[in-house]
Parts: structure tokens; sequence; C-alpha cells
């Protein structure tokens, strides 16, 4: 029996992962640092546990089989042992493909809700926005938190082509 190509395409996605790891983080904040790692993990994001906890954690994409067209890291900001944010970085060598992961990831945010100009403005006001921005979208999650998606130029030291966050605003 002869399985159509269709099929083949969603068994490959399954082992690979499956879309979680490019989907939008849907971590609320003040969660417990072991739930945001195992939430991250379901996103596919591992924790490398290399010593004491730290205020800033890095969760590199699990290993996993198949062909990356980017590579992507989250960065966990922590009060003590409490979530208050969440940075996703991703960086493409192509800058059409970065431009498409962005549309992809607004367009799956857009999914979860509007954009909003008041969580903009919330976002701008802030601080400056990401070093690098050439277009930024913004949503609320709830009354204090804001979630926002970069396109952005390459810069050092991340040298990120797309930033997703998540931040507190009040």
């Amino acid at each position: 029996m002869r399985l159509a190509p269709i099929i083949w395409i969603l068994l490959f996605a399954a082992a690979c992962g499956g879309v979680a790891a490019e989907a939008p983080l849907t971590l609320k904040l003040g969660i417990p640092r072991d739930q945001a790692t195992s939430q991250l993990r379901s996103h596919q994001y591992c924790h490398k546990s290399d010593g004491p906890p730290q205020k800033l954690e890095t969760y590199p994409r699990c290993k996993r089989a198949g062909t990356e067209w980017g590579e992507s890291w989250v960065t966990a900001r922590f009060d003590g042992d409490t979530l208050v944010e969440l940075r996703r970085w991703e960086r493409f060598a192509d800058d059409n493909a970065a431009i498409e992961r962005w549309n992809q990831l607004v367009a799956d945010r857009l999914k979860l809700g509007p954009d909003d100009p008041e969580a903009l403005e919330a976002l701008r006001a802030r601080g400056p926005l990401a070093a690098g921005t050439r277009s930024v979208k913004a949503f609320h999650v709830d009354s204090t938190t804001i979630a926002a998606v970069y396109l952005l130029t390459p810069s050092p030291p991340e040298d990120a082509s797309v930033l997703e966050t998540i931040i507190r605003v009040k």
C-alpha cells in the first residue's frame, strides 16, 4: 500500500516535534520555575541544568531529528523562583525566511487575539524597542501582560532576525 505524500509530511512533522516549537509561546508570567521549564519543554525548548538557578536562564531547542531553517532559543527571566519575562530569539541566514517566519508568528498570534495599539504603546512606554526593530506587533495577553513579535535587523549580541517576547507592563 502506498501512502499519499500528505501522509508522509504529517508523519515527518509528528516525528520532528510537530508545530509546538513554531507556535506562539503560551506560558503565563508568574508561574514557578519548574512549571516554566516543563511548559517550555512542550514548546521544544530544553533547559541545560549546569549549576544553581540563575536570574536569567537560557533554553536551547531540544535535540530532535530533521533539519532546521534557522536557530532559536528562549531566555527566561526569574525573580526568585517566579517567571517574570520570556523571550524567544530566532536567527535566520536568509532575510526572506525571517520575514516569512515573522509573518507566520504574527498570523498565529492573531488567532489568539487581535494586535492592539494600546499594547504597542505600553511596550514603547517601557523604553526603547529591541535593537534593530524593523516592525513590531503587540498583543494583550491579559490586563498586565503583553506579547510582542519583532522583525529585526540582526545585530550583536543575539544577531536574531525574529524576537517574540512576553512581558509585564503594569
